[in-house]
């Protein structure tokens, strides 16, 4: 596909310069004019900027979102399936309260509602508990969203692949909205696993980096369609069969603005830790 050249500003011009090439004032008046300077600024056809504005836009609408992805990772030499639901409820600062379901290949189901910065959790495997009940994971920072997350509503994310070469291209339709395409690929020092996700680090602070290629599709407001990343780990050759390989994810988003509430659950359901 090819890449389109992105001049992200253009330069600045002086205003009798733009005025004059308007034929609003004549060559004479444009070079006696008072020296005199505007800016005028443009977003580049493929720039992530009116998408990262539009997520934004739901963050201060404290709005939410619903979503189904699939997980394909292999780890230890080993390839597993994974698949999800859930939504997200957003602050101005981003997502703030999320429920999200995880079933594996063998019928593993775990479920993780967070509220701000406590998380519950089902676990129909390692922890099973009476029917209804919840165990309390109390201030657990891997339960929560970070800002630095690999995924198609993070502002963080959509930066950093802004800031990489990428194209944009018809994206067809997903179930039933027209979609532009986004796609890059974005190298990054450090990359790590957490319950919501895949994070990733643009300085080196010892994690081991990799490749994250992706795609995007946003539909006419702007707002994310569906995600898809390969993420790879940057493993020596003697390491493939004891550390993460790759995950390759799909999303769909869907009810953007949503009117639905994720609250704790009743005291009486909640087990302690």
């Amino acid at each position: 596909m090819e890449e389109v050249v992105r001049p992200h500003r253009l330069a600045a011009l002086p205003a009798a310069a733009l005025l004059a090439s308007a034929g609003l004032i004549t060559a004479p008046q444009a070079a006696n004019a008072t020296p005199s300077t505007i800016t005028v600024q443009t977003v580049a056809p493929d720039s992530l900027d009116p998408v990262i504005a539009a997520v934004k836009r739901q963050f201060a609408k404290k709005s939410g979102v619903r979503f189904t992805a699939k997980s394909v990772e292999r780890t230890v030499g080993i390839v597993g399936t994974e698949t999800s639901s859930g939504a997200y409820r957003f602050s101005a600062s981003g997502v703030y309260a999320s429920d999200v379901t995880d079933l594996d290949e063998d019928g593993w189901r775990f479920r993780v509602r967070t509220v701000g910065r406590v998380s519950y959790s089902q676990d129909n495997k390692y922890d099973i508990l009476p029917k209804g009940k919840w165990r309390l994971q109390g201030n657990a920072p891997n339960y929560r969203w970070k800002d630095d997350l690999v995924d198609g509503i993070n502002p963080g994310f959509l930066a950093l692949a802004d800031s990489h070469d990428h194209s944009v291209s018809d994206g067809g339709t997903i179930e039933g909205t027209p979609c532009t395409l986004y796609q890059g690929t974005a190298t990054v020092p450090g990359l790590s696993t957490t319950q919501p996700g895949v994070r990733f680090d643009t300085k080196d602070e010892g994690w081991l980096g990799g490749t994250i290629s992706w795609r995007l599709w946003a539909g006419p407001d702007h707002l994310p369609r569906r995600f898809h990343a390969v993420i790879t780990w940057d493993n020596a050759p003697d390491e493939k069969d004891v550390s993460f390989d790759y995950i390759k994810r799909n999303k769909i988003y869907r009810q953007w603005g949503s009117d639905f509430t994720i609250t704790h659950p009743p005291k009486q359901t909640v087990v302690p830790d």
